[in-house]
């Protein structure tokens, strides 16, 4: 459970290290595209980096034994009772990883219900195929996305300009699979939910990828 938590801080102090890096170097650079390249390879260097650590070998040498003289004592007195007090002790360390793990847990649930919600407006729907995508006119009033090729959007709520262009934008996040980076960034905020950086690093993602389909 230690080297968990060793794991955990060191995954988040690069997190941290990233985006700081990003917010004061490139945030304001157009290079959109090297900007996502360069916020995964953040999150996939502070996952991997802290599994690798040097093991230093220190030989310390041995405290010379010198024998103590034994005494012999012969006490007269009646043996005497020792009473010894048992006292709870509260395990901090253990209930934080309960804590922690609980957490996890529920934010893990919450992404997967939005999947699953996600997978039911896209079930039994009429899909109109274009090359590599799959559109999705529906009925439900919701903002137009793209789930890697699928697109969703309801074409009542826009004239006949607007909706091309959200589709020509919703295309650029399809063809880039910026949905991968979303699924990314929504699992290292499961497992790094204490780290405040990484709710900022997530905003600064999910921008980024609007400004490449923008752009």
């Amino acid at each position: 459970m230690q080297e968990l938590i060793i794991y955990l801080l060191k995954s988040s102090g690069l997190i941290a290290a990233f985006y700081l890096a990003y917010y004061f170097l490139l945030r304001k650079e157009t290079f959109f595209t090297s900007n996502r390249w360069f916020l995964l390879t953040g999150l996939v260097t502070s996952a991997v980096l802290p599994s690798f650590f040097i093991e230093k070998i220190v030989f310390v040498e041995a405290p010379k034994f010198v024998p103590n003289p034994i005494i012999n004592t012969i006490s007269n007195s009646a043996p005497t009772t020792e009473i010894i007090e048992n006292s709870i002790e509260i395990d901090w360390f253990q209930i934080g990883i309960y804590v922690y793990g609980i957490i996890a847990l529920l934010l893990l649930f919450k992404v997967l219900f939005n999947l699953i919600s996600l997978f039911k407006v896209l079930d039994n729907k009429q899909v109109l195929k274009e090359d590599k995508f799959q559109f999705i006119d529906v009925n439900e009033n919701l903002s137009p996305f793209s789930f890697f090729n699928y697109i969703v959007y309801n074409s009542s709520l826009y004239s006949e300009s607007e909706l091309q262009s959200i589709l020509l934008h919703e295309k650029i996040h399809s063809t880039q699979k910026h949905s991968f980076d979303v699924l990314v960034t929504n699992l290292f905020s499961v497992l790094f939910w204490f780290n405040p950086f990484m709710y900022m690093y997530k905003k600064a993602v999910t921008q980024n990828l609007e400004y490449i389909a923008d752009s």
